[in-house]
Formats: C-alpha cells, sequence, structure tokens
C-alpha cells in the first residue's frame, strides 16, 4: 500500500480521521482528535458535521458487589469549526449531541463475531436491542446513561500552535483545549466540572504517505452525584498513531491505532478499569469544491472493556480550497 500511495503524483494530504472511543463513561471527559500538526492558514476555515454509531456490550461483576453493565447503541453528532488565527495559531470548537437506545445491531454483531472467531462474552444467550449503561456498588448506583433520543453533550473548545511546519520537515504542534459543562451529568450525557487538556501532535510527509501521532493527558471531572457516593472519575492519557495513503486523484485511505487509559479505574472492577486500545479502518474522498467525505469503521483490540463496533461518517467544507 505504501509503494502504491508513492505513485500518486500530487498527493493532497489532509490528515487523520478525528475518531474517539465511544465507550460512554469515556464521551464524558474531554478528548481532543488526532488532527495534523499544520495549522489552517490565517483566516481560513474548515466546518465539519460528523457521526459515529456504536454498538456497546460489557458486563463484569465481583464478589464485593461492583458491577458494570453496558448494553445499548450510541449515536454521537458534532458540528465543528476550525479556523486560523494567524502566527502559527488555530481555534477549533464542536458542538456534540449523543442518542441512546437499545439499537438494531446485537444479531449482526453476534454473527460478525461468530464469522471472525471472535469471543462475545455471551451476548449470544442475553436478551437483544436491550438498553443499559450502568456502575453498581453495593446494589447502589454510582453512574449511569439514561436512554434519550437527543442530549447536548460537553462542548470542547482546543487552542493549536504550530511549532515546526510538516512541509518542511518533521512537523509538531502543541494543543490544549477545556470541555464546557453543557451536558447534563445527572443523565450521564457530561462531567458536571471543567475538563481541561494538554497534547502535542506529530507529522511527517515520507513516500507520499502522511505518519501522524498524538499524545495528550486530560484532567477529568467528575459528576456531582457520582462524587458524592465515593466514585471519582480518574484523568484520562491517550497516545495515537496512523497513515494516510493516497490511493488516487482524491481518494486517500487511512489507518489509525488510539490507546487510552480508563477513567473508571476508581470502580475497582476490572472490566471497567482495563486501558482500551482502539483500530480504525478508513477512507477520504475529495468531491469537489471544497468538499471531503469521509467513511471509518473501529474495532477494539482490547477486550473485555471497548466498544464492539463504531462505524463513522462525516462531510467536510474547506472553503477556501473550492
Amino acid at each position: 500500500m505504501v509503494l502504491l500511495a508513492a505513485c500518486v503524483a500530487q498527493p493532497e494530504l489532509r490528515g487523520p480521521l478525528p475518531v474517539r472511543n465511544q465507550h460512554p463513561a469515556q464521551l464524558t471527559v474531554l478528548h481532543l482528535p488526532p488532527a495534523p500538526a499544520a495549522v489552517l492558514p490565517r483566516g481560513a476555515v474548515s466546518t465539519r458535521l460528523d457521526a459515529a454509531y456504536t454498538s456497546l456490550w460489557l458486563v463484569g461483576s465481583d464478589t464485593a458487589g461492583r458491577r458494570y453493565e453496558m448494553d445499548g447503541e450510541y449515536l454521537r453528532t458534532a458540528l465543528s469549526l476550525r479556523a486560523g488565527l494567524g502566527r502559527g495559531f488555530e481555534f477549533g470548537v464542536e458542538v456534540p449531541v449523543g442518542h441512546t437506545s437499545g439499537g438494531f445491531l446485537d444479531s449482526f454483531v453476534i454473527d460478525y463475531h461468530d464469522a471472525l472467531g471472535l469471543p462475545d462474552q455471551n451476548r449470544d444467550s442475553e436478551p437483544r436491542d436491550e438498553f443499559a449503561i450502568e456502575a453498581r456498588r453495593g446494589g447502589t448506583v454510582l453512574w449511569r446513561v439514561e436512554r434519550d433520543g437527543f442530549e447536548l453533550l460537553d462542548v470542547p473548545l482546543s487552542l493549536t500552535w504550530q511549532v515546526a511546519d510538516p512541509a518542511a520537515g518533521p512537523g509538531l504542534a502543541l494543543r490544549a483545549g477545556i470541555e464546557l459543562p453543557t451536558g447534563d451529568a445527572d443523565r450521564g450525557y457530561g462531567s458536571g466540572e471543567l475538563d481541561a487538556s494538554l497534547g502535542a501532535l506529530l507529522e511527517h510527509r515520507a513516500l507520499g504517505c502522511g505518519f501522524f501521532g498524538h499524545v495528550q493527558h486530560t484532567f477529568a471531572g467528575t459528576p456531582s452525584r457520582s462524587r458524592d457516593l465515593g466514585l471519582r472519575f480518574a484523568d484520562v492519557t491517550s497516545a495515537g498513531g496512523g497513515v494516510e495513503l493516497p490511493l488516487g486523484n482524491g481518494l486517500a485511505g487511512l489507518l489509525q491505532v488510539e490507546w487510552e487509559t480508563s477513567t473508571l479505574r476508581s470502580l475497582g472492577l476490572a472490566a471497567a478499569a482495563r486501558d482500551q486500545l482502539l483500530l480504525w479502518a478508513g477512507f477520504r474522498l475529495d468531491a469537489g469544491a471544497g468538499w471531503d467525505v469521509e467513511l471509518g469503521f473501529g474495532e477494539d483490540l482490547q477486550g473485555l472493556v471497548s466498544p464492539d463496533f463504531t462505524a463513522w461518517l462525516a462531510v467536510v467544507w474547506r472553503p477556501d480550497r473550492g
């Protein structure tokens, strides 16, 4: 694939898919998504509408009365804007909403796991298309997500400073962000506090391909009800990398991986405390007039903790390219 990409005469590298872990507890913590190290030039803007749909299934308990249950489907849709400020700075804002339900994918995911020989944690023996997301200790609900058709989530803001331009060699950018507590923390759609994050972006272009990476640490907030009951959401550290492969005129393939720590570590239950590792594969198509279309799929590489399967679709518009 790398050799084929090297044959593309004038590749346009636009960076990784800005995907994230759709675990409902991780969604309450600020996550600055994968991004290119090259910021937008002064006055340029880029708008994006994306949707990620995830099938969830995880059940774990122990003899101390701790239990975590995650069954359902989660749609996260977001409208975002990036704007070049000049002098190597870029501002970003995202307005996400969530939709939860029992869904319709259980039978498909069970057959999909059977076909590939993947473990399904006895999912095929449980009722299908149900909804329940909650953490318990001794019969007390410490945190839960209540089913809803439309919920505003916490709103992240970010500022990126480009230190080194990837067009001239290895690229580096530093990034900071905060997340406004606009989501309903009592119903499981926000942290109820102001999250803050610091991180870095790396990018290198070689053989006509783009190689990228990121690392970040987020100081997580905790919903007040969970904190009063003795559950504190842990800070989250994450790192990832990937490659963008130009496959033809206006078409690129993307392969990405991301690792992050669990924010539910203080629950003391293995099913909720394990680190999470996700693999993403997708494509980006230049539709002309400044429009791009992205399609991707995510799968967990660390069993017994991460969401089963995520489908990703996005439309991007950058007027200066048109």
